[in-house]
């Protein structure tokens, strides 16, 4: 469900309605005047709620799931063995793009006052120091001895912890931050993350209606960015620090004690465990593991998990001694080629 601090709900919709928006067909399972208020992944399917599926491979890692009542926008393949399971199919052959669609018609997100750079309702505490042109949201709170600097937006529903400084040009949006955070200037922080659905019309921009949950004492470094989560939220464990140009993909789980250095890139649904360091120019594909206490060598590139305490380096990355062989043998072929003497004409 959408945290009602960040968004508004635009429903319910009958299933006429997310047909006509999505350009799905009503199956035989489901009632064209059947309604919809909630959206959720299929993982966290209940009755009432929109989900969808593109392939039959999650049905099996979640044979489970109850999915009475359940309304699903899924592929003609799936419709069969969904409405056996009691589920209310929206038949399309492109169900992420429609879901997508669908979606927009149920949520946005609140959007700042017209009238107001300080909206009357915004709870700000004792001792906070604000800067020229900062715009602060309905119902956001922050707490005591808060410094924002000029130009920066908080917008509706949001909460800063006591004591953090937020920088010049900063926005933060969907998002929790614990005390004492530091966020340098110009970082973003809950904007929706990268998600673009392949459909007949072209790209189709998925709603993310997720959030972010920053801990006590993180630094996030100027022009760094923190997307919120699909469904859930993006989390920031305590006392990390992160450095300048940096980018947190959407759903990601790093810990506590993490260092990462300026251009780390971390793609979404990435795990980043406790006292992890990253060097200069790192880059995650989605869905990757960094262990606890690992080390991550500058300008790498992880395509596999890293286990808990191990170096890694290189493009694609791999274990340091392992790396090190491969550039000793690299080097050690070029010389060789260099000493070959040239065959006379």
């Amino acid at each position: 469900m959408a945290d009602p601090r960040f968004f508004d709900g635009l429903g319910p919709l009958t299933l006429n309605e997310i047909a006509a928006l999505s350009g799905a067909a009503i199956s035989d399972s489901a009632s064209g005047n059947d309604t919809v208020c909630e959206v959720a992944p299929i993982s966290e399917a209940r009755a009432g709620r929109l989900c969808y599926l593109e392939n039959g491979r999650l049905l099996k890692a979640h044979p489970d799931i109850r999915l009475d009542s359940v309304v699903i926008l899924a592929p003609e393949s799936l419709a069969g063995a969904l409405a056996e399971r009691g589920a209310k199919v929206l038949v399309h052959p492109q169900p992420r793009a429609a879901f997508g669609r669908a979606v927009a018609g149920l949520f946005r997100p609140r959007e700042l006052s017209a009238e107001h750079a300080i909206d009357p309702s915004a709870r700000i505490a004792p001792g906070v120091r604000l800067g020229v042109g900062v715009v602060i949201g309905a119902d956001a709170e922050i707490g005591e001895k808060v410094m924002i600097g000029p130009g920066s937006v908080i917008a509706p529903g949001c909460r800063i912890g006591a004591g953090s400084r937020i920088g010049p040009r900063v926005v933060i949006q969907c998002a929790d931050l614990g005390e004492n955070c530091n966020i340098l200037s110009g970082a973003v922080i809950g904007e929706a993350g990268f998600g673009a659905a392949v459909s007949d019309e072209g790209l189709v921009d998925m709603p993310h209606l997720g959030t972010v949950e920053i801990a006590a004492s993180v630094t996030i470094g100027a022009n760094s960015c923190v997307d919120r989560g699909l469904f859930g939220p993006t989390r920031i464990g305590e006392g990390t620090k992160i450095d300048n140009l940096c980018h947190i993909g959407h759903n990601c789980q790093v810990g506590r004690n993490v260092a990462m250095a300026a251009f780390a890139g971390v793609s979404g649904s990435c795990v980043i465990e406790d006292d992890v360091m990253f060097g200069g120019r790192v880059g995650l594909q989605d869905h990757i593991t960094v262990g606890k206490g690992a080390r991550i060598g500058g300008n790498s590139a992880l395509a596999e998990s890293v286990p808990a305490g191990e170096t890694w380096m290189g493009d694609p990355a791999q274990p340091l001694r392992q790396y090190l062989r491969q550039v000793s043998e690299v080097r050690r072929l070029a010389r060789r080629d260099t000493r070959t003497p040239k065959k006379k004409d």
